[in-house]
């Protein structure tokens, strides 16, 4: 599993509704520093880069929005691999 292993920082790719975009974009803006938000990607799910340290805290933040009106899930997260 991923938390066996180190890497500088991680890729979460998300399932979003587009008209949720914006809003995200503004509620990770507001944790400075936890995540860079990136755009829709060629498999359609919306890229997030996190750094090491931040991946239990973001992935936390994210699947509590699962609580509001938007509609958004973590669908999968990988090790950043440069390309952003």
């Amino acid at each position: 599993m991923l938390e066996n292993k180190i890497y500088p920082e991680y890729d979460i790719y998300i399932d979003i509704a587009k008209e949720d975009i914006h809003l995200l974009i503004y509620l990770i803006e507001a944790e400075a520093h936890i995540m860079n938000v990136r755009k829709k990607q060629e498999n359609g799910y919306f890229k997030i880069i996190v750094p090491k340290g931040y991946l239990k805290e973001s992935i936390q933040l994210l699947n509590s929005l699962k609580k509001s009106d938007m509609k958004v899930e973590v669908v999968s997260i990988e090790p950043h691999n440069g390309i952003i």
